[in-house]
């Protein structure tokens, strides 16, 4: 169990190349709204633009905004890298971790070494349950919320 604010700045992870990628990723926020949390949307903050921006600059506005957070809620469906690279980032600074895992189906497996270091949640509903204990207890516990056993890989 760790203390964590009771109205954590939340970083958002998780990858947004498709429109189901992107569907969740809304979906999330509308949760993180609908709790009245503030959260830092790399999809909304820091789009690579050719031309534009840099890798590098993406990066630095990221870990700023990674640096500021309380809690991430990083999405595993999708597989990223780039999201994969934020949760262990946060693993590594001790910032408390949500993984948001909707497609995986009751034969699949979850990584072990996700699982050990953060919170899983299957659904919606499970992220706002976690996140209400989070604004009334203001402690984060790693736990498997989700009604289901989850086997690991």
């Amino acid at each position: 169990m760790e203390t964590i604010l009771k109205s954590p700045y939340i970083y958002i992870a998780g990858p947004f190349f498709n429109p189901e990628q992107l569907a969740i990723i809304e979906d999330i926020k509308k949760v993180l709204q609908f709790s009245g949390l503030e959260y830092f949307s790399p999809k909304d903050e820091c789009m690579y633009e050719p031309g534009v921006t840099t890798p590098e600059q993406v990066l630095d506005i990221n870990v700023r905004a990674l640096e500021q957070t309380d809690l991430t809620i990083c999405v595993t469906d999708g597989r990223d890298p780039g999201t994969m690279f934020e949760a262990g980032w946060c693993y590594a600074k001790s910032v408390p971790i949500i993984y948001v895992w909707l497609g995986g189906t009751p034969e699949q497996k979850f990584n072990l070494v996700l699982a050990a270091s953060g919170s899983v949640v299957r659904s919606y509903t499970q992220l706002d349950a976690a996140l209400r204990e989070i604004q009334t207890t203001g402690t984060f516990i790693r736990k498997n919320w989700s009604e289901e056993s989850i086997q690991y890989e």
